[in-house]
């Protein structure tokens, strides 16, 4: 598949475009202020609510994030708050180590976790437990060649799990503070010879522990680490390595970065646009595909739609039957229209980046085996979607219900905020 991840501005707005097969499979739109998400802060912990077992972390000046209990696992406290005390929750007052997991989104304030990771190609180490994982995508073979080549040595136990910080500095009393670092293996090391892999891990396991030690020192409101840039961040959790093998930008200045940089696959090739006279937005009708993408209404080929309406709390989204008038009535009729309209959706739900709760009120079938045969297609569909999403069921009233987490905000509500045109007609 002849994928594209494109950087450039459509009506005037940076956006981040992943295009297959000439369709738009993904869009994003970049603004030039700087995010958290990524971002790694040393925050006062300025409001604990036991009621929603979370607290509220100020990483710089006035600038409050939600910390829920739930990302309060294992805090790595900093100088100054009892930081040899055992494990326990943050309280008001505390210096912690924080990331950013999410943007401001609507009325909801960024959030943070303690569960400090850093990454790069091949591995992801993070702050919490000392297991090592392997990516779900790597074959059971590989998995065990991986351990025996890998997970072995100074930096690891007789399970293949990270040991605690004794290789480090071993003068150094700081690493007594250290929270347990596990470690996960990605699917880029499947054919990368040993020797790589080991010195990328070496690295980035002596990264890590000189970031901790470097936080322990330092004051409140301090970034210990940049969010990563706009195409950085596109990159890293905007798509998958395997959905495009080129990158392409008319900007002259992103290309500059870009060239060089690590965290690019040596393996993709990096190219530049120049057409002044067809600009990249022209090439591939980027501004045509966005108005699709932020329309309401959504054509299927067999002359049905769907409607799809974002609300405060959810996302409603409606089959029709439509034009194709001869069949109606008819069951059979019926579960190909929903067949139809479950790939539509997988498609849109990547595409909109709608997250939170999403119900489908398909067309009704009396059949309970048409409903379970489509609650298992939907779930086929969606598990290509690098966010967590999960089909839970139909509900009493006949709506599929299904989550998605909430990493950065729907596409609509980027576009709002980056004031782009939207479509006259939604409907």
């Amino acid at each position: 598949m002849n994928g594209k991840l494109i950087f450039t501005k459509v009506n005037e707005r940076r956006c981040a475009i992943l295009m297959q097969e000439n369709k738009l499979m993904a869009a994003s739109f970049q603004g030039e202020k700087e995010k958290i998400t990524g971002g790694i802060y040393v925050a006062r912990i300025r409001d604990v609510v036991k009621d929603l077992n979370a607290c509220f972390a100020e990483i710089e000046k006035g600038v409050v994030c939600f910390l829920p209990g739930t990302q309060m696992l294992c805090p790595y406290f900093l100088s100054g708050t009892d930081a040899a005390d055992k494990p326990r929750k943050p309280k008001q007052g505390d210096l912690v180590l924080v990331q950013g997991i999410r943007e401001a989104q609507k009325t909801k304030q960024p959030a943070v976790t303690t569960k400090i990771s850093i990454s790069n190609r091949f591995f992801v180490l993070a702050l919490g437990s000392n297991k090592t994982n392997f990516s779900t995508k790597l074959p059971a073979q590989k998995k065990n060649e991986l351990r025996e080549d890998i997970c072995t040595g100074k930096y690891f136990d007789e399970n293949g799990n990270l040991k605690p910080w004794t290789w480090a500095e071993s003068d150094n009393e700081i690493v007594k503070h250290f929270p347990p670092v596990g470690l996960i293996v990605r699917t880029e090391c499947r054919d990368v010879p040993t020797q790589v892999l080991r010195g990328a891990l070496e690295g980035l396991l002596h990264e890590f522990y000189h970031l901790l030690k470097n936080a322990y020192y330092r004051e409140q409101f301090t970034c210990i680490r940049k969010p990563p840039s706009p195409w950085q961040d596109a990159i890293n959790h905007f798509v998958l390595p395997e959905e495009y093998q080129e990158i392409v930008t008319d900007d002259p200045e992103l290309l500059q970065e870009m060239q060089g940089a690590e965290i690019i696959p040596e393996e993709k090739t990096i190219r530049y646009y120049d057409d002044v006279n067809y600009p990249l937005e022209k090439l591939y009708s980027l501004s045509t595909k966005l108005e699709g993408a932020l329309s309401t209404r959504v054509w299927l080929k067999s002359g049905a739609y769907i409607i799809i309406e974002p609300t405060e709390a959810l996302t409603v989204i409606d089959v029709n039957s439509g034009k194709y008038e001869a069949h109606k009535g008819e069951q059979d009729y019926y579960r190909a229209i929903n067949m139809e309209a479950a790939s539509e959706i997988a498609y849109q739900i990547r595409l909109r980046n709608l997250s939170g709760m999403i119900l489908v009120d398909f067309i009704n079938m009396n059949n309970a085996e048409d409903q379970e045969a489509l609650i298992k297609e939907m779930q086929k569909l969606l598990q290509r979607d690098r966010v967590k999403t999960c089909v839970v069921d139909f509900t009493r009233l006949g709506l599929m219900e299904i989550t998605r987490m909430k990493t950065v905000p729907p596409l609509l509500e980027q576009a709002r905020k980056y004031k782009y045109p939207l479509p006259k007609n939604k409907v």
